[in-house]
């Protein structure tokens, strides 16, 4: 009984756990790949975007910096503070008889948003840049990928308070 429900659970808690994120992969053509995940909270009255990076390599910055161009070409420059630095053993590679470890670094940023540049966020992300070692993350979107969901995200965040 106990196995069918800890099955169930990891079947069933990813689709909860990545209801309120946008994510996607990202491949450089002279770097590894790297998997950003971006979501909005709330604390009091200020609102933040969550940036998670799950790479071989990257961190963010002590200070990290996030710019936005949007579709109307506005640039956004967001300020945050990492809050999660840590590397877990993602998978094994062998060579012959040998198994090494191949560590993955998940790093977590939160950057603080006014309302107002969510307004601006809402007409779509067309490039995002993330300050990190090695180097930066930079991603250039043909169309929008993360702008609206984040708005959107802003807006259930919003309508929390209200809906008490």
């Amino acid at each position: 009984m106990r196995l069918i429900f800890v099955l169930l659970t990891a079947v069933i808690f990813p689709f909860f756990a990545s209801a309120q994120t946008v994510k996607y992969t990202h491949k450089p053509f002279s770097y590894d790949e790297c998997s950003v995940e971006y979501s909005v909270s709330k604390v009091d009255t200020t609102y933040y975007i969550l940036a998670i990076v799950r790479s071989d390599k990257m961190r963010f910055l002590n200070n990290p910096i996030m710019k936005i161009r949007t579709f109307k070409d506005q640039v956004l420059t967001l300020y945050g503070d990492v809050f999660n630095d840590y590397s877990e053993i993602a998978r094994y590679n062998t060579i012959g008889d040998v198994a090494y470890p191949v560590t993955e670094i998940i790093s977590s940023a939160q950057f603080k948003v006014s309302p107002e540049q969510f307004e601006l966020i809402k007409s779509g992300v067309s490039k995002i840049r993330l300050s990190m070692i090695p180097v930066n993350h930079e991603r250039i979107f043909k169309s929008d990928k993360i702008g609206k969901k984040l708005y959107q995200f802003y807006l259930d965040a919003k309508s929390m308070d209200d809906d008490f």
